[in-house]
C-alpha cells in the first residue's frame, strides 16, 4: 500500500501524520487529497486538524508529539 505525494505534497510535509491506532490517524486539515485517499481507498478514520501554522517552525505532528514508548 503506497500512497505517492508530489514534490510540492511532500515540501508541504503532507506524509507527515501521527498514527493514533492501526485505524485511526491524525492528520492536517490541509492535505486534502492524502485524507481523502486514507479515508475512501483504505478504510482509515482521519482527524483532521488545523496545523499549518506548527510547520512553520520546521516541524508537524509526528515531530511535534513526544511518545512515551515507540516500536
Amino acid at each position: 500500500n503506497c500512497f505517492h505525494v508530489t514534490q510540492q505534497e511532500m515540501f508541504e510535509m503532507n506524509p507527515n501524520i501521527f498514527s493514533i491506532s492501526e485505524e485511526i490517524v491524525v492528520s492536517d486539515s490541509s492535505f486534502t487529497r492524502l485524507n481523502n485517499h486514507l479515508r475512501n481507498e483504505w478504510g482509515i478514520t482521519v482527524e483532521e486538524i488545523p496545523y499549518r501554522e506548527i510547520s512553520k517552525m520546521g516541524g508537524l505532528l509526528r515531530c511535534s508529539t513526544l511518545p512515551l514508548v515507540r516500536d
